[in-house]
């Protein structure tokens, strides 16, 4: 019974969330057939699982990439449909980026739900790209950029903690940068404040209630990447951007085959 206080606290923090399991997608609240797991197993199954990639990569951390423009998933899902039940709550995800090799992004996705449609933070430049494949073969994407966030330095690859956060259908990117300042030997690295892009798109572009959350490689080559924290609560309250709710603001693009996307 959806009672007691594992489900009240695995609820809080998962609730909006579905895992790619080896059944098909599971939410928390779900109970399957026959099923005599009670919710602080189900706790510790999605504690366990949120933080993870899917097939092909496995566990919760990529140590390298084998091939230019790799995706990696997220076993986490949202779905939207059961967060408009709760608007007041929210999802978030960190991904905490300690070596890169080139360069990455954090997307979301409405491809499960049969859609062509993305939204994409580029933390080294502070871009976020609407993108919609209007060709497959040969393959042609058009979409919008804004830049909310100051680009890097020249030649200066993102080191760091970026995130996502989706509430209230609408969605919010962060970042953090690595600030290299040197910190005693076995002590963690010291990191500059967090910004964020605040609120800067709704869900119109989706399709379907099912979206999925995936790593956008450009080049291959070792990096060190874990998925560092997924649950309710961002780091700070985004509020919503002014600019990137006016359409005047958001520059037009097109990419195709001999012309790839690069923000």
């Amino acid at each position: 019974m959806p009672t007691g206080p594992w489900f009240t606290i695995g609820e809080q923090t998962y609730h909006g969330m579905e895992l790619d399991a080896v059944s098909g997608f599971q939410s928390f609240e779900q109970v399957r057939p026959g099923s005599s797991e009670g919710w602080k197993a189900r706790n510790a199954t999605f504690s366990r699982a949120t933080p993870h990639f899917s097939s092909p990569f496995t566990g919760s951390e990529i140590l390298r990439v084998d091939s230019p423009d790799e995706v990696a998933y997220c076993r986490c899902r949202l779905r939207t449909d059961l967060l408009a039940q709760r608007p007041e709550r929210g999802i978030y995800v960190e991904v905490e980026v300690a070596a890169n090799a080139d360069n990455l992004s954090l997307a979301v996705v409405d491809f499960e739900g049969g859609g062509r449609s993305s939204v994409t933070f580029s933390p080294e430049t502070g871009a976020v790209l609407r993108e919609r494949k209007v060709r497959e073969s040969p393959r042609a994407i058009e979409g919008t950029y804004i830049h909310l966030l100051p680009p890097a330095a020249q030649g200066r690859r993102f080191e760091g903690t970026m995130g996502l956060f989706l509430r209230g259908g609408h969605l919010a990117f962060f970042r953090r940068w690595r600030s290299g300042t040197v910190t005693g030997e076995g002590q963690p690295p010291a990191m500059g404040a967090w910004e964020t892009t605040g609120f800067c798109t709704d869900l119109k572009w989706a399709q379907g209630p099912r979206l999925s959350l995936c790593l956008a490689f450009r080049d291959s080559g070792p990096y060190r990447v874990r998925i560092s924290k997924v649950g309710s609560e961002p780091p700070l309250v985004p509020p919503p951007s002014a600019d990137a709710y006016q359409e005047s603001k958001w520059s037009l693009l097109y990419g195709d085959d001999d012309h790839p996307l690069a923000i």
